[in-house]
């Protein structure tokens, strides 16, 4: 069930969004305004925050958890277009937009926490700071270079060395005897629709790795064996 209360101050969720590049440029007395106006909501797993065509009145800040943003195809099919992870924001170009609606759905796929900061005193504040806004663009541009890369990656790569990528990317620990440890903390028709495969391509895919001794996997834990070799066909 989804809850919202206010956000305090000196939080460690509001320490967060304070740090992250869209409040950065602001001095404390701006950050407070929106801050005070802001709301902690929580999401269990499965819930749907917004639909895609609902009113877009405020962005996230996710501190906690994971929530899928996508879309139904006209087959009726669900494309993930992105998994945000915590630390990041969501739904803040709407803001600026004409129209005011979400052109995706939000759903939390493990127990997540949010921030949500209403739209109109951000864009007040930065209508009324050119030097806030100034650093906000150079910050936008810097991030937007990196997925431009990022969707090239993905176009350019095919799809085993999408896979390999993606594993070399989400490494969580590593050995001196040339071994690491990846775990899948999205369930694997998420990661599929993420890197643009039908989830039996990936399951393919993951067998191959296993059968050539590159890995092996445990539920959600993939063993990398030889991460040099491994980093060949990346």
């Amino acid at each position: 069930m989804l809850e919202s209360v206010l956000m305090s101050a000196h939080t460690d969720i509001c320490e967060a969004v304070r740090r992250h590049y869209l409040f950065a440029s602001f001095d404390e007395g701006d950050f407070d305004r929106i801050a005070s106006a802001a709301k902690v909501r929580s999401l269990t797993k499965g819930e749907v925050l917004f639909h895609r065509g609902d009113v877009a009145d405020s962005f996230y800040f996710l501190d906690r958890g994971l929530v899928e943003l996508s879309l139904i195809a006209s087959t009726g099919e669900k494309k993930t277009l992105e998994v945000v992870g915590p630390g990041r924001t969501f739904g803040e170009a709407i803001a600026f937009m004409r129209e005011h609606k979400f052109p995706v759905t939000a759903e939390a796929l493990q127990d997540s926490v949010l921030c949500q900061i209403p739209n109109q005193p951000y864009v007040e504040l930065l209508q009324s700071n050119s030097d806030a806004m100034m650093r906000l663009l150079a910050d936008i541009s810097r991030h937007l270079h990196a997925r431009v890369r990022e969707i090239e990656h993905l176009t350019i790569q095919n799809a085993r060395s999408r896979l390999i990528s993606y594993l070399l990317d989400h490494i969580s620990e590593t050995t001196d005897n040339d071994e690491a440890t990846v775990k899948l903390s999205m369930p694997r028709h998420v990661i599929a629709s993420r890197l643009s495969m039908q989830p039996e391509t990936l399951s393919r895919l993951l067998r191959n790795l296993t059968d050539e001794g590159l890995v092996s996997i445990e539920d959600r834990i993939v063993f990398i064996h030889r991460l040099s070799d491994l980093r060949l066909y990346d």
